[in-house]
């Protein structure tokens, strides 16, 4: 009889245990919620669009368009006057370390000439 007293208690005592330590740790516990929408990048109204804008992406696009055929030229003219100095070269000779240059330049440009051309 003692030992089933014993074991009433210890099961009480467990359970009432388990009860305080989960309400403890539950007030503890740092409610989640959903973070606070980020504010709108375009603080402007969502109406038709300004006739200064559409101005303005005019400039911005022959600004990109002569940037994009300058850096063209420039990559042509690179490209013709490395073409010259190999073809004076004798096939024999090791290429010198100034057609090594200009080729990394050339490169340089073509790269730049990508970037240009995805917007």
């Amino acid at each position: 009889m003692k030992e089933l007293r014993r074991t009433f208690l210890w099961c009480a005592a467990v359970a009432l245990s388990g009860t305080v330590l989960g309400a403890r740790l539950a007030a503890q516990a740092p409610k989640r919620q959903m973070p606070a929408p980020p504010a709108p990048a375009d603080p402007a109204p969502n109406g038709p669009a300004m006739p200064n804008n559409k101005i303005s992406q005019r400039a911005i696009m022959r600004e990109h368009e002569k940037a994009f055929r300058d850096c063209l030229a420039a990559l042509f003219g690179r490209v013709s006057q490395l073409k010259q100095e190999v073809e004076s070269l004798p096939s024999s000779d090791v290429f010198s370390v100034s057609i090594y240059k200009q080729s990394g330049d050339i490169e340089k440009l073509a790269r730049q000439l990508k970037t240009l051309a995805k917007g």
